[in-house]
């Protein structure tokens, strides 16, 4: 529905007009009135700590987050054309934790006054900063650190910031289902379990939250574990959410609910098959890289021994790891747009790391928006094959695709010890009455994979097999045009060749965080569909 597909600063037309008025209106600053606490029960813990250098830059009047730097020091105007991802990230007060690292008195003031300009300036309903899921981290934060900015500080002070928490947790209890995705309803819902947590009397928005987090749980994870997004970097942070919240019950001496902890089970081994050799995540579906570090964090608070799962057939992922090698591949249809509305059109596209060395890779494009957003959830800004020029999923501009995804099947065999990927997509289907059909095999060792693709259907149409190269590759075209030599920074190198086929290397970009755009070549290699069907086969074998 779209009521809960977009923000209210988002919607079209009259009711989104009727909506913003009514939410902007004395008559709802009046609904948000109630009794105010004059204590908190307790605060929820810091469950990963912030940065000092972080918060150093927040005391010299700068905010970094998702590649921009942007000067903070008023609340009540936000910087011209800063991004939708940096200004939630202003209005939530996650960096609330930067100052908490650097912990001294300046920093304190600073968090104080910051929290006091906002409370000024936005205090009243505004779109985007009274989203739900913004609201949500604005509380989580305000909550967990409030020891830190809030217990020394003066009383009105106080008195102002629990007046304050006790209205927007009444904005957010009202308003989870209107969170612009699924992902961001559980951060909704965690937030609305904080405030049960910490805040007297609001037992019933503990009880409405879990109840509300264990329902959203069982619609948005997969059997295997997998986020409906199909984004690596939701199920990062999706899993983070769980972890806090198992803790914060932990510490309030509050049961943990089973379902919770099942949730933390299933979705643990699924995060872990999703990093490549260097420890980041494989570039899928608008996700980024993450942090190593954050990653073995979460995994290590998740409390179990984590394993790694090849085959996640309902998220649509299978992996492949020999020796020092491994490879992720998408076999799985474009998200939903209510479960990613900016999914990618990157079907039977994969990547591949040696150690810690990316050698083949998807474009990425988390968090960036307008015309580079649309162009790297195409199909030619991802390692497979690419029809008549056209995706393997018509992606819209307004988010989501422009039909129905095609079925995108897969499956696992053996075959004299090696493992066999073998996925097929009907992505083309309707638009050319083409099928993809894609093999990937991956050497015992680990020293070579084979790929075969193969196009049947309608002839004397033009194909392309896409090979992004990973940035810090150096690439060589030899053999007269047969053969491409790749080159990592470290370990060994690498000969990818395609038979009879002649291989060139174009310019191509990559961008493994927000914002940060960087060179790099593909291998291209272009054909003629033919009435019998076309086969391609290659291989990328270690020297």
């Amino acid at each position: 529905m779209l009521s809960e597909l977009q923000g209210i600063e988002d919607r079209p037309g009259l009711m989104g007009a009727l909506m913003r008025f009514g939410y902007g209106s004395p008559l709802y600053r009046y609904t948000l009135i109630g009794r105010s606490p004059d204590r908190l029960l307790g605060t929820p813990p810091e469950i990963f700590p912030g940065s000092a250098a972080g918060g150093q830059a927040i005391l010299a009047g700068h905010l970094s987050f998702a590649g921009e730097r942007r000067e903070v020091s008023d609340m009540g105007a936000a910087p011209a054309n800063a991004g939708e991802a940096w200004l939630c990230h202003l209005n939530g007060f996650a960096w609330l934790g930067d100052l908490r690292a650097v912990g001294t008195d300046q920093a304190r003031a600073c968090a104080r006054r910051l929290v006091e300009s906002w409370i000024r300036s936005h205090g009243h309903w505004s779109a985007l900063p009274w989203r739900p899921d913004v609201t949500a981290q604005r509380l989580i934060n305000w909550l967990t650190h409030f020891g830190f900015f809030a217990a020394e500080a003066e009383e009105e002070f106080r008195l102002t910031l629990y007046t304050e928490l006790a209205r927007q947790g009444r904005h957010l209890a009202r308003n989870i289902a209107k969170a612009p995705s699924s992902s961001k309803r559980i951060t909704s819902l965690k937030g609305l379990i904080y405030c049960g947590v910490s805040l007297p009397g609001c037992d019933k928005y503990l009880n409405q939250g879990l109840r509300q987090m264990n329902i959203e749980l069982r619609r948005q994870i997969f059997p295997d574990g997998g986020h409906i997004s199909r984004n690596p970097s939701v199920q990062l942070q999706l899993l983070s959410d769980l972890i806090a919240v198992t803790e914060t019950l932990a510490a309030a001496h509050l049961e943990q609910p089973v379902w919770l902890k099942d949730a933390v089970r299933l979705m643990a081994p699924m995060l872990r098959s999703m990093r490549l050799g260097d420890g980041g995540l494989a570039l899928f579906n608008g996700g980024a890289m993450e942090d190593a570090d954050i990653i073995d964090q979460i995994l290590s608070k998740s409390n179990m021994r984590v394993r790694t799962i090849s085959s996640a057939p309902h998220s649509g992922f299978q992996r492949l790891s020999a020796g020092r090698s491994t490879v992720i591949m998408d076999a799985g249809n474009m998200p939903g747009r209510d479960a990613n509305r900016w999914g990618h059109a990157g079907a039977l596209s994969f990547e591949m790391s040696a150690g810690k060395e990316r050698l083949i890779v998807n474009c990425g494009g988390g968090g960036l928006g307008g015309e580079w957003r649309q162009a790297l959830r195409s199909t030619a800004a991802h390692s497979t094959v690419v029809i008549g020029d056209l995706n393997s999923a018509p992606v819209n501009p307004a988010g989501g695709s422009a039909r129905s995804a095609r079925q995108v099947t897969s499956s696992r065999r053996e075959l004299d010890g090696n493992t066999i990927i073998e996925a097929v997509s009907e992505g083309y289907e309707q638009a050319l009455g083409l099928t993809h059909r894609r093999l990937l095999m991956l050497e015992p060792d680990g020293t070579e994979l084979q790929g075969e693709d193969q196009i049947y259907g309608k002839p004397g149409i033009a194909f392309d097999a896409r090979f992004h190269l990973h940035p810090n590759i150096q690439a060589t075209v030899i053999q007269d045009g047969h053969g491409v030599l790749i080159k990592p920074h470290r370990g060994k190198g690498w000969k990818f060749t395609a038979g009879a086929f002649s291989l060139t290397l174009e310019d191509s970009v990559y961008f493994d965080a927000p914002q940060r755009r960087r060179r790099c070549q593909q291998i291209v290699l272009s054909g003629l569909t033919e009435a019998s069907g076309t086969t391609v086969k290659w291989r990328l074998a270690r020297l």
